[in-house]
């Protein structure tokens, strides 16, 4: 739509209207990078389960725990993306479901670290909160959760044994903030702005099972983003 000349009124129209369209255009091009995203991280799991079921049928694979373990992982892979997508879908839209009340960060933190613990634990990794007392906030309590969960098994995936990963609770000037560090092989300097991005991998060799979805960096900072708050 063109700039009106007729005044004030029709011109504000006009904008607005040009920036509907830049804002449909937008989102329709995301929804076909999405399906085209997705088409693309199915096409693994979907070839391995139908590798295992046409060795069945050909009593080429034999029905061992293995087997069935084998194809379990792939369909619980296709639900774990399924669920990450559709947080992904809601985010890009401003559109993530969200239920803020107070509530401590650090306790928030400490739950986070709890769950974390046996992972590390597994991987010979140590795992160490420092935390004040006490961080009020007012946010959706276990979207906040998702948040650090996803940072600290990214945090417990790219650290090696014998490593450590540290949350750090801060509170100021109106403000708390966590951090998350490790003592891994850390990010490539091109890749920090891309690891936020759909279904990307800084290890690209890495296979698509040990990757996870390759979802959760984007739903994280989706959600700090929705508390008017900042991921980096």
């Amino acid at each position: 739509i063109p700039a009106s000349s007729f005044g004030r009124e029709l011109e504000d129209l006009s904008q607005s209207f040009a920036q509907m369209a830049r804002t449909l255009a937008a989102t329709d091009l995301a929804r076909a990078r999405l399906l085209a995203d997705l088409a693309h991280e199915l096409r693994t799991p979907l070839a391995t389960l139908q590798a295992c079921i046409d060795g069945l049928d050909d009593a080429v694979l034999e029905p061992s725990e293995h087997t069935f373990t084998t194809m379990r992982n792939q369909v619980e892979r296709i639900q774990r993306l399924s669920a990450d997508l559709r947080d992904a879908a809601a985010a890009q839209e401003d559109a993530l479901p969200l239920a803020p009340e107070p509530c401590d960060l650090c306790s928030i933190a400490a739950a986070a670290v709890a769950a974390a613990q046996p992972i590390c634990d597994k991987a010979g990794i140590r795992l160490k909160l420092i935390a004040p007392t006490s961080a009020a906030v007012r946010g959706d309590r276990d979207r906040l959760g998702q948040v650090l969960s996803n940072l600290l098994v990214n945090a417990a995936r790219h650290t090696p044994a014998g490593g450590q990963v540290v949350v750090t609770v801060a509170a100021a000037n109106h403000e708390a903030s966590v951090e998350v560090t490790d003592s891994g092989e850390g990010i490539p300097a091109d890749e920090i702005d891309a690891i936020f991005e759909r279904f990307h991998r800084v290890d690209h060799a890495r296979s698509s099972d040990a990757g996870g979805s390759g979802l959760g960096l984007t739903i994280s900072r989706a959600i700090a983003s929705s508390h008017g708050g900042t991921l980096n």
